[in-house]
């Protein structure tokens, strides 16, 4: 099969994972040939004019999803949109129809634009008083450890699914089931756990995941041990959502059946959302923070989310100091001092660069953004169409609504999130964000979308891929597989963590020092999709965590 070399470089080469892919793209024809059979009026299968195009995510099953799209012409927000929702699926615990989502677009030959999905919070009611079934504390061996709010009053009005279908309208060509079909196929079938799935679930998944019923009969099939690789699983109902959805578009989930179904059953169970909530969520487009960087425009994730803000501040700070000259400790040691001045930038008023302290003004919590349940996805099309689109649910409340198959994002209880104290945000206040979806383009033709799951790391492991590619001259692979720092506050001292490769002599007096033993998901996983100067497409998943790229020829 064509998508075995793929997996085997990032170490799939399961024939169950295989299996299920194969199986799974030929359900997805299926169901467009019906789609488009009745559309027409006849039952012949309809010419499909591939795209040619590039897809890196976080899922071989997601990659898939977007290359169907691809094979059916669709555009490079028809081929992320759908690639996102089949996500939800896939990767149930890094993103949900329930949780939040940016989507970085530039059609060719349009300016680029942000359609953001962040959660938001609910009209108040009853605050919960006390630990209860609907708000509880969970202790989670996740970094140092962290004590986190779970159950259905943590959940937050989800931003996501009403992000994904404005790009589609923006920028979609494709009629709507035929986006939702490989999610709606996915969620009909059994499916493979992932890796990440897996490593999640092992390690937060008493603790959030196996309290809840209906959470513990999906993710604990026998009732005690999680789901493990390449284990089969399938949430149930979740496939009649997505009929709906597929039928009545994403307004059914804030506005129709779908939203009734969802409040009552949060309501039911302590939660905080209302159906009025839900109808009063928008998705939001915005102007992206614009920089220049030896030769390439970058599009960054402006305010209110704070990724964007400081990618683009540590950009400017190691570009404004870059040396060509510089030893590998020397630059080592840029970044370290770079990463450090930007976890301190809530005191410092003077700084390196006047435009990156504007865009900062809007990120005094970004030292604290800590979420790990996050996914990425890139595509690039032939004609310079590009999409990066991040996505997260935070921890994980360790609700899912039974009777819609949807996991629920945990917004309102992180504390990192909720800076004045839990439930005291403003109505339909977005809440803040580290993502960072990313796009670069070139006049010589050169374009790329880039992202990155990774909580804190986010922002460290897009800029050191962006130093390794722009300054540093790397090709699109080695700068994403290159080893990476991060400057972590520790017990009030600057902590050093990096993998081998990185030449920290010159760190020893100013940083506690962490190295790790190998290349660790730890720093985040780059997906990557871009157009060189000869015109030819690429796609590279990171193999710090479980990856895929598809590349559909025209």
């Amino acid at each position: 099969m064509e998508e075995a070399w793929y997996l085997q470089s990032v170490g799939y080469d399961r024939a169950e994972e295989l299996c299920v892919i194969a199986n799974f793209k030929c359900s997805c024809f299926a169901i467009i040939n019906s789609h488009r059979g009745q559309r027409e009026g006849n039952d012949e299968q309809t010419e499909m004019v591939s795209v040619h195009a590039a897809i890196a995510a976080d899922s071989p099953l997601t990659a898939a999803a977007g290359a169907q799209i691809a094979r059916l012409g669709g555009s490079a927000v028809d081929i992320a949109v759908a690639a996102a929702l089949a996500a939800t699926v896939a990767e149930p615990l890094m993103c949900s129809l329930a949780g939040s989502g940016f989507f970085m677009v530039r059609p060719a030959g349009k300016p680029a634009e942000l359609i953001e999905g962040a959660d938001a919070m609910p009209t108040v009611g009853q605050r919960p008083a006390s630990e209860s079934s609907a708000w509880r504390t969970a202790h989670l061996p996740y970094g140092d450890g962290i004590d986190v709010k779970a159950g259905p009053a943590a959940v937050a009005v989800p931003g996501m699914p009403a992000a994904a279908e404005e790009a589609w309208k923006r920028h979609g060509r494709l009629p709507w089931p035929e986006i939702v079909a490989p999610a709606l196929e996915l969620a009909r079938s059994e499916i493979a756990t992932g890796a990440t799935l897996a490593k999640w679930l092992g390690l937060v998944g008493r603790a959030l995941f196996w309290q809840q019923d209906a959470c513990r009969h999906c993710f604990f099939p026998d009732g005690q041990h999680p789901l493990q690789q390449s284990e089969l699983f399938r949430i149930p109902n979740l496939d009649q959502t997505f009929e709906a959805i597929s039928k009545h578009g994403i307004r059914t989930l804030y506005r129709g059946e779908i939203a009734a179904t969802f409040a009552s059953e949060i309501e039911q169970a302590g939660g905080l959302i209302r159906r009025e909530d839900l109808a009063a969520y928008q998705a939001s487009v915005r102007e992206p923070i614009s920089m220049k960087s030896r030769g390439f425009e970058l599009a960054l994730n402006p305010p209110p989310a704070v990724g964007g803000a400081a990618v683009g501040y540590l950009i400017n700070m190691l570009q404004a100091n870059w040396r060509d000259t510089f030893s590998e400790a020397e630059r080592a040691l840029l970044h370290a001092r770079s990463q450090a001045q930007l976890l301190k930038i809530r005191e410092q008023s003077d700084l390196a660069s006047s435009e990156a302290d504007k865009w900062l003004q809007c990120a005094d919590q970004f030292p604290a953004l800590k979420s790990p349940n996050t996914t990425h996805l890139s595509v690039v099309t032939a004609d310079g169409s590009m999409a990066a689109v991040t996505m997260s649910m935070g921890y994980g409340a360790g609700f899912l609504v039974p009777s819609l198959g949807i996991c629920c994002n945990n917004s309102l209880g992180e504390p990192e999130l909720n800076p004045h104290g839990f439930h005291n945000a403003k109505p339909g206040t977005k809440l803040v964000s580290n993502m960072a979806p990313t796009l670069a383009w070139h006049d010589d033709g050169r374009c790329l979308a880039f992202g990155s799951p990774g909580a804190s790391r986010i922002t460290t492991s897009i800029v050191q891929t962006w130093v390794r590619f722009a300054l540093e001259q790397m090709s699109y692979e080695a700068a994403v597989r290159a080893p990476r720092m991060h400057i972590e506050p520790v017990d009030d001292e600057l902590r050093a963590q990096f993998e081998p490769g990185i030449d920290a002599s010159l760190l020893r007096k100013a940083y506690m020092l962490r190295p790790f033993d190998g290349p660790d998901m730890y720093f985040g996983a780059i997906k990557l999709a871009a157009i060189d100067g000869r015109g030819q497409l690429h796609a590279i998943a990171d193999a710090r965590r479980h990856g895929a790229i598809e590349l559909v020829e025209q």
